[in-house]
């Protein structure tokens, strides 16, 4: 496939997570991870939990929770919702910060080569810094910002390097979204955490709407 999204997951930022509250027995009993979802390789340390479950991976340190669903797109918000909600509900008295939405896309090219649908994308005409990159072998990249969705959303694109394995690695172009929101410290930080969450296929589709922008370019 040439547009593929590759990673998803939610963080949630805080001034000081405490992982060694987060025990096996803690996520059975707050119903985050049922017994029998548990695989091997988790890890839970006092400054490191690493859950390995059926339907998702959590990594929890002292700044942040990471939520990743392994599951259909279709059942991913439901999941989150109840999953990362019911982690921020159970501990309502940790200083949150604030919680990215992170959607990470591949565009892998047919009919070019990277370095032309790069330029292609991304070359600004008499840009004084882009005049230095004329060259036929240079790649191109950007970075933008806005306000969407109650949060800021943070587009990083830029062709990378992936080893499929170690003797045909392949060339493509990555668009990283990341729509974070502050916590305010007057707001109610579940409530405000929980008000992303329950638009993580809104903001999924958006960012499928805009890197969709790019296949319909390099088909142009």
């Amino acid at each position: 496939m040439p547009l593929e999204l590759v990673a998803s997951n939610t963080v949630i930022v805080a001034q000081q997570f405490n992982p060694s509250v987060v025990s096996q027995l803690w996520l059975v009993r707050n119903r985050i991870v049922a017994e029998d979802d548990f695989r091997p390789g988790c890890v839970f340390t006092d400054m490191l939990v690493q859950v390995d479950a059926r339907e998702f991976q959590l990594v929890v340190v002292p700044p942040q929770c990471q939520f990743s669903p392994q599951v259909d797109a279709e059942l991913q918000q439901d999941l989150v919702v109840e999953r990362v909600g019911g982690i921020v509900r159970a501990l309502p008295h940790t200083p949150y910060r604030g919680i990215g939405l992170n959607f990470i896309w591949h565009l892998t090219p047919e009919d070019a080569d990277v370095p032309t649908v790069s330029r292609s994308l991304f070359f600004c005409e008499g840009g004084p810094i882009h005049r230095e990159f004329l060259d036929g072998n240079a790649r191109f990249g950007a970075y933008l910002s806005k306000d969407a969705f109650g949060a800021r959303l943070k587009l990083d694109a830029k062709p990378i390097i992936v080893n499929q394995n170690q003797d045909s690695p392949q060339e493509r172009i990555q668009f990283a979204f990341n729509f974070h929101m502050d916590v305010d410290v007057n707001d109610d930080p579940v409530e405000c955490i929980d008000s992303l969450l329950r638009r993580w296929n809104e903001v999924r589709d958006e960012s499928s709407r805009i890197v969709n922008l790019a296949l319909r370019e390099q088909h142009a």
